[in-house]
């Protein structure tokens, strides 16, 4: 009798790895955008389509890491 097949690795059940990556990176984009425009209407438009994309909270979570990166990352 032949066994049923099973995959060799554990299911993922928690948050998605690779989101947080990715809106890091939509974070490190819109702050590029917003130091080139200084248009705060596209930037908030931008944020408004990530909830879509990114589930809920994506936009605080992304504004959250545009303020890490600008503190952290950028020499004023």
């Amino acid at each position: 009798m032949k066994r049923p097949w099973k995959p060799w690795y554990p299911k993922h059940k928690g948050p998605l790895p690779d989101r947080r990556v990715l809106e890091m990176a939509a974070a490190r984009e819109l702050l590029f955008t917003w130091e080139a425009d200084q248009n705060k209407e596209a930037i908030d438009k931008m944020l408004a389509r990530m909830d879509k994309r990114y589930g809920e909270g994506a936009e605080e979570r992304i504004r959250h890491y545009m303020r890490e990166i600008r503190r952290n990352e950028r020499v004023a």
